[in-house]
């Protein structure tokens, strides 16, 4: 039996052996004017690994060319020469090439044009393999100073004729790709000055910024300062830090709150009191109690600026939010204040700009203002300014600043995709501390160094000249929420508490406003008091909509003169879209003369656009996409006037389907669909091309399993069943696309394959209907007022040009498992629908690759496959030597060449195979025990389907134990989460996420997934298995899994006398039934954070799932694992239960609740508290305490 001494040495030493080789990359935002992307990444090269931002620069050259000189008759010819080879080698069907794939011409490669400042490594060459770590010591190379190279390979032989490798054209593109340098937008000089002379600390992490390409603007938060700057033309960047004239001592000692967990938000019906602006107060503290830091990272304090976002008439302006308001600085730092709730000290519970609880945690709306549509000039040349001088108040201590994606443009912007805050696509808070910085800035006339530092132009100051600005907002109220008190351990008993509404009591309350205002533009500027209104009596939205409960997305029209707003009930059954004129709102002054003849006027203009009733519950999304009016698709008798167009989604169908909907006052609604079938559009913002009525979006059609990238068409008479894939199978894909440049990056990865980033374009072909031999220029191939043509030449097909910004790590174990898997499924894994079933009855246009691929996978970047290439690009062809030993960031392969085509044949091959020379220090195969764990080894998923006992399709996956051997059996653990809109079983990465899985493994567990009823992506009727009966009908299909899995056909590898459970969260509770449901099956529960009674969980999700408390008593009852006591064993070493003391969301009282009955009923059990934990656990020591434990509970147990 193991000790806890001997299981301790085993978790250290594992967590020693896992090497972070995998960088992230992540908020991908194009620069379409200067071929440039910006992303966040960490950089492995450093020691703090902090997330930095990065630019590529893309070679202008497929975006800025004239189409491609080849003919028509010439693509096509040269396609079915490839698609012929493509087909004899993996046996698909004749029409799989259409999935649209320009063949590789090598002269396209002749025309980069390299920017000066930053060279590209052309890692390429002839027929020579693409080998970053022979050719540089770092394929992520961060310096700028290397010179494009190019690398080769001896003569090789061909093996991409081989039937067996299986290349795919998409392979072909990619293998021949250059990989691009990466350049930190923040140089080395400038971190090291600001960690010197700016007070910055290199442990200070940049996790959001927003370009703004209309102006080329770049802003972010980073340590305690806000940092804007234009991006010059050779891609450098001098950040200006926005000085800080508001002192922390001005303000009123407010209790702050988290960016997450922010309690008191929402603004109610109450608000009709508002006299000047309003209603607003600081929060008082209780007694003893301390400003909380409950946003997993970030301090809230109530200097800090939280929620930026660059905005304005001309977007040279920053809003941001402190304490309980909105505010708005130039980028100079020079500070308006626009709402006053921290000036009411009798209302401690309003607040303005700041979402609420449940608003984040539930509906992912993580900002509660947005600005008005901005219409800048054109950008000028940014200026060159030098380094200024800065003053620095010693800073506070550098704090965390959580994620945001800004996915979303303006909606006049809908050509450009770039990282940007808006109405729909939630923005998480973001907070930074203030400094005082005097720091030269264009727009700040106060700065003591700006006449020695640049020039300055004049300024009008006068007010009465200057635009007017507007930012829709939320004022929301929580003075009915119940109020929670977190006690904190210490010397000094401490404890924090916030508003969170629990199951069955009362909501925060938000009203929506506008204020209007001019911004000051230095210290003594004197600017009209911002002038606030509202929706006021009879135009009031709670008065028109009485059955309103949540406002969970608004923005604006585009053009600004509306606002949108989407409404839900309690129930979340029904929604409604409302379209509001600005003429709507009105001031105090305005309402008090104001009428009910001219409100009831008033009420009359606010329309219902759209709206939807569920069975089940209504799934809020940020799909939602205005279009403008001139990009308006009408029948030839209807008008443009008092017309609203939009993109929405809907599960109206049983499924997650895009519709144009159209709504005039005249004809009302109408709804055409734009995509159909069987399959789910996943919750992520779409990309519209108006100039071609395309729409890009993510969906897992072809597999539950995988993510990909569809493009469909709303053009008049298109078939909603008209769907191409643009990405290959085998992957999960992250895309942003860049629709004025025709390209899009994907980031993907699979179980076998660790992330790799690439930049693929799109071309279109001449229409077959056209009479036109030649083709036609990008933007004018397709009429705004054309219809669907039948040939589908709307849709594009994947070019030849393409760039590798990070090359994946093969897993070189994944080759013997997918040989020899214990589990043989006889249907295509992961799809909802057989290969005849996906191409049946449908167009030439709408075509795949073919079913899920196991074994060797088809790469889209060329890691698994063998790789074709034009012998034409071969220059000085050098031999590639593998090298002795792999370092951490080896991808574990070296490069197989031999002999082929001769000189003047059209293909040459080359073939990527597991490394041969592994040297002592090698990292042996993941099934070795003492093995390191890192992108090239570590255990690998094996999928599985089946049939459950109520005939309903379910996926799972199976990580062998380390020391596995054929026909034996193992100890196995369940890993569970299984609640809504979760999903476990996927063809993605999952290093590091599943480190506790993989220890597992390394114990010598087997570990089994299985995605259940209820979980996320199958389809509302899958999903709403759960509804009014939650924890009641998870766990059969967990045991129905293991069921499978232990049967001699199947592997017969589960030791089925021989379960344990384990899960966190919703995971811990349905761990928890299992032990009370199946305790002869589960003979260990280890759960973590379980919710143990629903009525102690908050509102939104609660009810979402489970109905209204007092309209589903006994559902609530059955779910109740305080009515279940004593059904748990009366055996001892079965049950433990670990729980963060300062849990924010699912409270330590649940936890204590339980613990209380089983003591009363004399059960059996263990309970960890871990004191400064919260919801996650995210200290490395107590992360190491938790497995020790829970290790050495089944070692001896088990």
């Amino acid at each position: 039996m193991a000790s806890w001494d001997q299981i301790r040495n085993d978790v250290r030493s594992f967590r020693a052996s896992v090497q972070p080789a995998v960088t992230t990359i992540r908020d991908f935002s194009f620069d379409s004017l200067n071929d440039r992307i910006f992303f966040i990444a960490n950089d492995l090269l450093k020691s703090s690994k902090s997330p930095m931002l990065f630019r590529v620069d893309l070679p202008k050259s497929y975006s800025d060319t004239a189409s491609s000189p080849s003919t028509d008759s010439d693509l096509d010819s040269d396609l079915e020469d490839l698609s012929s080879d493509h087909h004899s080698t993996t046996g698909l069907d004749q029409e799989d090439h259409d999935m649209g794939l320009i063949p590789f011409d090598p002269t396209t490669y002749q025309h980069f044009a390299i920017p000066s400042a930053t060279p590209i490594q052309i890692i390429t060459g002839g027929s020579g393999p693409r080998n970053p770590y022979a050719a540089a010591p770092d394929m992520n190379s961060f310096s700028s100073g290397s010179q494009p190279t190019a690398s080769g390979n001896a003569a090789s032989a061909t093996n991409c004729g081989v039937p067996e490798l299986g290349c795919s054209i998409t392979d072909q593109i990619l293998a021949a790709a250059p990989v691009l340098s990466w350049v930190p937008v923040l140089s080395e000089e400038w971190i090291k000055y600001s960690n010197s002379s700016l007070g910055h600390s290199p442990a200070d992490r940049l996790s959001f910024y927003q370009f703004e390409p209309h102006v080329n603007r770049l802003m972010f938060p980073y340590g305690s300062a806000i940092y804007t700057g234009s991006i010059q033309e050779d891609g450098k960047f001098e950040p200006q830090a926005a000085r800080t004239a508001h002192q922390s001592s001005a303000s009123s000692p407010n209790r702050s709150y988290s960016n997450l967990v922010h309690n008191a938000l929402a603004a109610g019906i109450n608000l009709v009191s508002v006299s000047a602006g309003p209603l607003a107060s600081p929060r008082t503290p209780l007694p003893n109690s301390t400003a909380p830091n409950l946003d997993k990272g970030a301090a809230a304090s109530s200097s800090m600026r939280a929620d930026p976002k660059l905005g304005g008439s001309e977007l040279d302006l920053v809003a941001f939010t402190r304490d309980q308001d909105i505010w708005v600085m130039t980028l100079g730092g020079v500070e308006t204040q626009l709402t006053f709730c921290s000036r009411n000290k009798k209302k401690s519970d309003i607040s303005c700009g700041i979402a609420e609880f449940v608003m984040q945690e539930e509906f992912h709306r993580f900002s509660n203002y947005c600005w008005a549509p901005s219409t800048p000039s054109p950008p000028s040349p940014p200026p060159r300014f030098p380094t200024p001088t800065t003053n620095v108040q010693p800073a506070s201590p550098p704090q965390t600043v959580p994620s945001m994606i800004l996915t979303q443009p303006h909606p006049q912007h809908s050509m450009q995709h770039y990282q940007h805050h808006d109405s729909f696509s939630p923005s998480p808070t973001t907070s930074s501390p203030n400094s005082t910085f005097t720091t030269p800035s264009p727009t700040s006339l106060s700065s003591p160094v700006l006449a020695e530092s640049f020039p300055v132009p004049t300024i009008n100051t006068s007010f009465s000249s200057r635009t007017t600005e507007r930012i829709l907002y939320l004022q929301v109220s929580e003075a009915m929420v119940d109020l929670v008190v977190i006690p904190r351990q210490g010397m000094h008993p401490e404890f924090e508490e916030y508003r969170y509404p629990h199951a069955g009591t009362p909501n925060a309350v938000s009203d929506i406003q506008i204020v209007e205002f001019v911004p000051r533009l230095h210290d003594d500027d004197v600017v009209p008091e911002p002038l606030h209104k509202r929706l006021w009596g009879r135009v009031s939205v709670y008065k028109m909509f009485p059955w309103i409960e949540y406002i969970v997305r608004f923005g604006w029209l585009p053009g600004g003169d509306s606002v949108w707003v989407q409404i839900l009930d309690r129930r979340q059954q029904n929604t409604a879209i409302l379209a509001i004129p600005l003429d709507c709102f009105m001031s105090v002054a305005e309402q008090a003369e104001s009428s009910e003849q001219a409100e009831d006027e008033l009420a009359s203009r606010i329309r219902i656009i759209f709206e939807e009733r569920s069975d089940y519950w209504i799934n809020v999304t940020d799909i939602t996409q205005f279009l403008s009016p001139e990009n308006f698709i009408l029948d030839q008798d209807t008008t443009r006037d008092d017309v609203i167009q939009f993109i929405v989604p809907s599960e109206r169908t049983g499924f997650r389907h895009l519709y144009l909907a159209t709504h005039s006052p005249q004809t009302g609604s109408k709804i055409v669909p734009i995509t159909s079938g069987n399959y789910q559009i996943i919750d992520k913002s779409i990309t519209v091309d108006t100039q071609r009525q395309l729409v890009y979006f993510t969906a897992k059609r072809d597999s539950v399993l995988e993510t990909h990238l569809y493009v469909a068409s709303y053009a008049k008479g298109a078939n909603p069943e008209n769907v191409k894939r643009l990405t290959e199978l085998g992957y999960s894909h992250q895309v942003t696309v860049d629709v004025v440049k025709s390209r899009f990056v994907t980031m993907y990865s699979s179980v076998d394959h660790s992330p790799a980033c690439a930049v693929l374009y799109l071309r279109w072909s001449d229409c077959r209907h056209s009479r036109s031999s030649s083709p036609l220029s990008p933007m004018e191939s397709i009429d705004r007022k054309s219809e669907w043509c039948m040939c589908g030449c709307q849709f594009p097909k994947i070019s030849s040009h393409a760039f590798v910004l990070r090359e994946g790590i093969v897993n070189l174990s994944a080759k013997k498992i997918r040989q020899a898997p214990v589990v043989s499924s006889s249907t295509p894994l992961g799809h909802t629908r057989s290969r005849s079933e996906s191409f049946a009855n449908s167009p030439r246009i709408d075509t795949a690759f073919g079913s899920f691929k196991t074994g060797s996978m088809n790469s889209i970047s060329g890691f698994f496959a063998s790789h074709l290439l034009s012998s034409s690009l071969l220059s000085s062809p050098k031999s590639v030597q593998p090298q002795p030993q792999l370092q951490p960031q080896d991808s574990g392969i070296v490069l197989s060449s031999s002999a082929g085509a001769g000189a003047g044949g059209r293909k040459s091959s080359l073939r990527f195979v597991p490394t041969t020379q592994a040297s002592s220090s090698a990292p042996p195969s993941s099934s070795s025990a003492g093995g390191v764990v890192n992108a090239a080894h570590h255990p690998v998923a094996e999928f599985f389907t089946f049939m459950s006992s109520d005939n309903v399709q379910l996926h799972g996956c199976l990580y062998r134990p380390s020391n596995y051997n054929v026909g034996q059996k193992y100890p196995t653990l369940v890993s569970i989460y299984g609640g809504p809109r979760s999903q476990m079983v996927t063809n993605e990465y999952k290093l590091p996420k599943f480190l506790r899985v993989f220890l597992a493994t390394r114990l010598g567990y087997a570990v089994v997934m299985v995605d259940g009823r209820g979980s996320n992506d199958r389809g509302v009727e899958f999903e709403g298995r759960l509804r009014y009966q939650m924890g009641q009908i998870e766990i059969r299909d967990q045991v129905e899994g293991l069921q499978f899995l232990a049967k001699p056909e199947n592997g017969g590898l589960v030791d089925i006398d021989r379960v344990a459970i384990s899960g966190w969260s919703y995971g811990g509770y349905l761990t928890l039934m299992a032990l009370v449901q199946y305790p002869d099956i589960f003979k260990i529960a280890i759960a973590g954070a379980p919710v143990t009674q629903w009525e102690l969980y908050n509102t939104a999700y609660t009810e979402r799932y489970m109905g209204l408390v007092q309209e589903n008593k006994e559902g609530y009852d059955k779910s109740n694992l305080l009515n279940l006591v004593d059904r748990f064993p009366d055996c001892e070493n079965r049950l433990l239960i670990a729980h963060g003391l300062i849990d924010e969301n699912v409270h330590f009282k649940n936890s204590e609740m339980l613990v209380a009955d089983l003591i009363r009923s004399n059960k059996p059990h263990q309970i960890q508290i871990y004191p400064t934990e919260r919801h996650g656990l995210r200290d490395a020591r107590v992360n190491e305490h938790f497995e020790t434990l829970m290790f050495w509970l089944l070692k001896k147990n088990l």
